[in-house]
């Protein structure tokens, strides 16, 4: 399974949201088009959580926690698919857009909103974030972890999509 960096995809809905500051987008091939809904790779996304993704989220939580940013345990993800199936906002996210063949969330709080989208088009899945800042905690924040931010998803990505037959 092969995870590339791809610009934004142009039928996207998440490409006409203004003022980011920060774009990407990774993609890959669906093993089985067509049997797999956008809500359902969102929510096999965020609740894919290896031990090297637990430890980087406690060790986050640890050090924003002074700042006053959300904190808190990963999604269910039959409750997050729910969620996403019924327009419902879920812990820190909440649909922002919803069409047959894309899921955008926003996870929003003081220092930046982001926004992530999975999409379907031709036999591929694209994964796009955009991120705004709201003020200067939200430059320096993003600029610590945008590192971290490409290996985490990419990676999550390859294997959420590799374990869950996507």
């Amino acid at each position: 399974m092969k995870v590339y960096k791809s610009p934004l995809p142009e039928n996207s809905r998440i490409i006409r949201y203004p003022d980011a500051n920060y774009r990407d987008c990774f993609r890959c091939r669906l093993q089985n088009p067509g049997k797999v809904s956008p809500n359902q790779v969102m929510a096999a996304f965020w609740t894919t959580s290896p031990a090297w993704l637990k430890f980087l989220f406690r060790l986050r939580d640890l050090l924003v926690r002074p700042f006053g940013l959300k904190t808190g345990e990963g999604p269910s993800r039959e409750k997050l698919e729910e969620a996403l199936d019924n327009g419902e906002s879920y812990g820190f996210m909440s649909l922002a857009e919803r069409t047959a063949d894309e899921t955008i969330v926003a996870l929003d709080d003081k220092h930046l909103v982001a926004y992530m989208s999975i999409y379907i088009e031709g036999g591929q899945v694209f994964a796009s974030t955009v991120v705004r800042y709201h003020n200067k905690l939200g430059v320096v924040y993003f600029n610590l972890i945008r590192p971290f931010h490409v290996l985490v998803v990419k990676n999550l990505f390859k294997q959420m999509m590799r374990e869950r037959g996507f």
